[in-house]
């Protein structure tokens, strides 16, 4: 069962919360909040996350017989955005938070506001307080799609819970079908110390930024 494998990694030192996704009854990524020391420098903090790896592989393995593939696991420590010359393309080719908010009257609605290049693309989305993440979601998607970029399917979004580490974090994961009618799978994970509403669509864009924008250029 997900829960008892998501318990033997919530039992190992330094982690905080954990989710395990699977597509296929095979796991798919394992996403783990862990308390890295912060004032550590970056070559002893890289030794201490490839370590918590080899532990959450280990005990998967010791105590469920999975064989899971180190790069499945994903250690949530911080979320700041570095900049990765690889992968990171022109910041005038991407898509920006305008705003991100609930508007309760006349009802309850959530309102996006993507900016991309000089234009300003607008989402709107009925806020369901059973489903605020969904909500936010399906704002951000109508703004997206109107920017006639591609066709993005939410295949789900989860919420970690907050921690002293870390705020709300909040994982999503899309099927992309882009403008040359290719299909990616795309992962995002966002941490907002404000509120849920942004931290969705900051996790939305941290799944479909990269591609949008190597599709641009």
């Amino acid at each position: 069962m997900p829960t008892n494998a998501e318990n033997t990694i919530l039992a190992l030192p330094k982690v905080k919360a954990c989710r395990i996704f699977f597509e296929n009854d095979e796991v798919e990524q394992i996403f783990v909040s862990a308390d890295i020391d912060a004032a550590a420098e970056s070559k002893e903090r890289l030794q201490m996350i490839k370590s918590l790896v080899r532990s959450i592989i280990g005990a998967l393995a010791l105590e469920h017989d999975w064989d899971v593939d180190y790069r499945k696991v994903k250690i949530v420590d911080s979320l700041e955005v570095r900049a990765d010359p690889e992968n990171l393309f022109d910041q005038r080719g991407r898509i920006r938070i305008l705003a991100a908010y609930v508007r309760y009257l006349p009802q309850p609605e959530v309102l996006v506001e993507l900016g991309l290049d000089n234009s300003i693309y607008k989402g709107q989305a009925v806020y369901d307080n059973a489903q605020p993440l969904q909500s936010a979601v399906n704002a951000f998607l109508k703004a997206f799609h109107s920017m006639n970029l591609g066709k993005a399917n939410l295949l789900f979004a989860n919420q970690l819970p907050e921690s002293l580490s870390h705020g709300p974090v909040v994982v999503v994961k899309f099927r992309l079908i882009d403008t040359h009618s290719q299909s990616t799978e795309l992962w995002g994970i966002a941490e907002s110390k404000q509120d849920l509403m942004l931290c969705a669509v900051r996790a939305c864009l941290s799944a479909l930024n990269r591609k949008i924008g190597l599709t641009r250029h």
